[in-house]
């Protein structure tokens, strides 16, 4: 009568062996992804948050934040030296976060500005305030917990993306497999191309960019412009008859929460001791003709936190971009990068001379009572 309770229990053992040594390989497996962590890392499409990262080995002077219109379009190595209040700044870092709405430039310039910059330059347009966008962006998540429920609470029409986004985050944090599953791929298709030419041509093409741009980042001043963006002119292809499709981004507009982001920024700023300036980005004539009310909403905002906030705003429209500086609607090529950072150096030098009054933010009180 014992036998049969013997052997179901040495199945049950059997069993759970079986189970221990599965987790102890996948837990193996993944140090073993984890150990070539550079290399994944570097094959990775995920720029964002190399950026992010980059930005936090050392302090900076000045700090660029905006989506891939700063990311394309400055390029700190051509800005030179500029004195602001008498100090001479001659280190700048671009944390251009492609896609990014004025939600993520506050979560990554928390996480990359772990020591805070003297000065935040936040190159802003119109689709980074529209609610209605909220992709998610990279494989790592930057909100925190208290953020998750926060965003949850004011944007309950995110709630799921908010959710997904995060447990994403977690997940990453938790398998290197997970993490790194993007540069995993870039990589073996690199390598299957060199072994068999013609095999996967364009995947391979895709993971000679993503290197090309990790070693950009990893020289230390965020700059990695888009090769596609440098060499291409809008003005040439409207005169090929080529239209440009309808901007997604600033399609449902509508202002609220991320305007809140923005807000959040500036206090955020205000806690640190960093002065801010906005910079109200460039974009060509067509697309504000597609859009003017988006723009004129875009704009009373901005004039709102000039006045309420006393922060400065700069109007990137006297840079004297034309069609032959744009890559596409809002995209700058290379041409008019060197033009934008002329005059980007030239207006944040008078911005920072001694005889200017310093940005003296009002802080959140005077935000509220501007509100009432």
């Amino acid at each position: 009568m014992t036998a049969p309770t013997i052997c179901s229990t040495t199945k049950a053992v059997r069993k759970g062996r079986v189970l221990l040594w599965c987790l102890v390989s996948l837990i193996a497996f993944d140090y073993l992804v984890l150990a070539f962590d550079s290399t994944w890392k570097g094959y990775s499409p995920d720029d964002y948050s190399l950026r992010v990262e980059e930005c936090a080995q050392h302090p900076h002077d000045i700090v660029f934040v905006g989506g891939s219109p700063i990311a394309e379009g400055v390029d700190p190595e051509i800005l030179g030296q500029i004195s602001w209040h008498t100090l001479e700044i001659g280190d700048y870092y671009n944390l251009g976060l492609s896609g990014g709405t004025t939600s993520d430039i506050y979560f990554g310039v928390r996480h990359a500005c772990a020591a805070p910059p003297k000065v935040l330059v936040y190159g802003i347009t119109a689709s980074d305030l529209n609610d209605s966008r909220h992709e998610p962006h990279g494989v790592q998540s930057f909100m925190t917990r208290d953020d998750i429920v926060d965003w949850r609470r004011t944007r309950p029409d995110a709630a799921e993306w908010a959710t997904r986004h995060y447990a994403k985050g977690k997940l990453a944090k938790a398998s290197a497999l997970y993490q790194h599953r993007f540069g995993i791929r870039m990589w073996a298709a690199h390598r299957c191309e060199e072994l068999a030419p013609g095999s996967c041509p364009e995947s391979a093409a895709e993971a000679n960019r993503q290197l090309a741009i990790d070693t950009a980042l990893h020289r230390g001043t965020g700059y990695a412009p888009t090769r596609w963006f440098a060499a291409r002119s809008y003005d040439d292809m409207k005169r090929g008859g080529w239209i440009a499709p309808p901007f997604e981004y600033l399609a449902r507009y509508k202002t609220g929460s991320h305007l809140k982001y923005l807000h959040r920024l500036l206090d955020w700023a205000e806690e640190h001791d960093v002065e801010v300036a906005l910079i109200d980005m460039p974009v060509t004539a067509d697309l504000e003709a597609r859009h003017p009310a988006e723009f004129a909403e875009y704009r009373r905002h901005l004039a709102d936190v000039k006045r309420t906030r006393g922060v400065t705003v700069l109007a990137g429209v006297e840079a004297g971009l034309n069609d032959g500086h744009f890559a596409d609607l809002i995209h700058m090529n290379r041409a008019g990068t060197l033009q934008f950072c002329d005059w980007l150096r030239r207006a944040l030098g008078r911005l920072g001379a001694p005889h200017q009054p310093r940005w003296t933010p009002r802080g959140a009180q005077a935000w509220a009572e501007a509100a009432r």
